[in-house]
């Protein structure tokens, strides 16, 4: 919030506005599945899942933009966003509010919060009417909970005989709530976030490189409290209890991002794909990729698209301990629920029809397969978990209609 009001006291005392324009965008989405035992979200910060025989408006938003052209190379720009969140409050509502100065036709720097830039769609990924998907993809977008980035960055845009080169530098913090079964809530916060982005637009090409590196900043209570009781179990008793504990120590921890994404789009077909890796020294998050691909044509007013999208770990489940006891059987499959929060192991093909109704709507229909190797998952929410047969495959229709305004 403080940010938020430097960044307003800095246009009110700039001068005169030249120009103001205002924006909305809305989605109003509804989720159908067959899966009784596996939520339907489509990001981890979700607090409300869809499960068979329930109809789903979770994905539905609202948003607005404000862009206010200070001077001929100031100006602000603003993003509210309302969606489903644990916590609605203005900062979170914020999605974007920068300074943008161009001092050169080449040169931009931006200071405030902005998109976290680790997607091809990073700065549109919540306007459901800038793309063909009924959602992002969940295997892709799904995964890093943080959307957007308190910081500054810097880009320098040239063109060449074949085409348009642009290469970007950013550093700042960012904090994101994960949400998980049985009321799990963590405010997570990275710090010392840097990153660089190359990006070449040829004719109908986009290709982009991105190369991200940051470290936890905080640990959730429930973490604390885990740290203390396992460190009262002899070593005797639990052999990798060394382990477990540094798994449980998140703060200072490195995680590195890397991402690839190709685009291409001739006014007749179009295909986009992305692909990531993570890594870390962190036991929570180690060695997880992701990726995606989607082809498509354009007939008319209408777009037709098929998708695959896949995201895997190598995480292995911790051993137990050497004796059982309820104490210490309720201690480690506690300490799972964190150590496994991202053991995936999923793939989803879709397909997608958007239909434009006007220069401004549009209403777009997906059908996903989804095939997991395990339930709990870090995508969804869950109930029912206790059974012998678990919904490790399932279907999820998903219908939108797409306004921008």
């Amino acid at each position: 919030m403080r940010l938020l009001l430097l960044l307003y006291l800095c246009i009110s005392f700039s001068g005169a506005c030249n120009e103001l324009k205002f924006d909305g965008f809305a989605t109003l989405g509804v989720t159908l599945t067959d899966s009784e035992n596996a939520g339907i979200r489509h990001h981890i910060t979700q607090p409300n899942a869809t499960y068979k025989d329930e109809i789903g408006f979770s994905t539905s938003s609202l948003g607005f933009q404000l862009e206010w052209q200070a001077t001929p190379k100031l100006q602000f720009v603003g993003q509210a966003l309302l969606k489903d969140q644990e916590q609605q409050n203005i900062d979170n509502a914020v999605q974007m509010a920068f300074l943008r100065y161009s001092p050169t036709a080449n040169w931009q720097m931006r200071v405030g919060r902005t998109g976290l830039d680790l997607f091809m769609m990073t700065e549109h990924r919540d306007i459901g009417y800038t793309y063909t998907f009924d959602h992002p993809p969940t295997e892709f977008y799904a995964i890093v909970p943080h959307q957007n980035i308190d910081g500054a960055d810097i880009k320098y845009t040239f063109s060449q005989e074949h085409g348009l080169f642009s290469a970007k530098l950013f550093a700042g913090r960012s904090t994101a709530p994960i949400v998980s079964d049985e009321n799990f809530f963590w405010d997570i916060e990275i710090k010392s976030l840097y990153g660089v982005v190359l990006q070449w637009e040829p004719l109908d090409w986009t290709l982009r490189a991105n190369y991200t590196i940051t470290k936890a900043g905080n640990e959730n209570e429930q973490q604390l409290q885990l740290q203390a009781a396992l460190s009262q179990v002899p070593d005797e008793v639990w052999p990798n209890k060394a382990s477990l504990l540094d798994s449980l120590n998140i703060i200072g921890k490195r995680f590195d991002y890397t991402a690839i994404g190709v685009r291409y789009d001739n006014n007749q077909w179009f295909f986009q794909t992305e692909a990531s890796y993570i890594d870390s020294n962190s036991q929570v998050l180690n060695e997880l990729t992701a990726g995606y691909i989607g082809v498509g044509t354009y007939y008319k007013n209408h777009t037709f698209m098929a998708t695959f999208a896949t995201a895997k770990s190598n995480k292995k489940t911790p051993q137990r301990p050497l004796i059982s006891t309820p104490q210490l059987d309720l201690l480690y499959n506690t300490i799972i629920r964190h150590t496994n929060f991202y053991l995936i192991d999923q793939s989803t093909l879709s397909v997608t029809l958007r239909s434009e109704l006007s220069e401004s709507l549009a209403v777009k229909v997906q059908l996903e397969h989804t095939s997991t190797a395990s339930l709990p998952s870090t995508f969804y929410l869950h109930q029912g978990l206790t059974g012998s047969h678990l919904d490790t495959d399932f279907n999820t229709l998903g219908i939108s209609l797409n306004w921008v305004f």
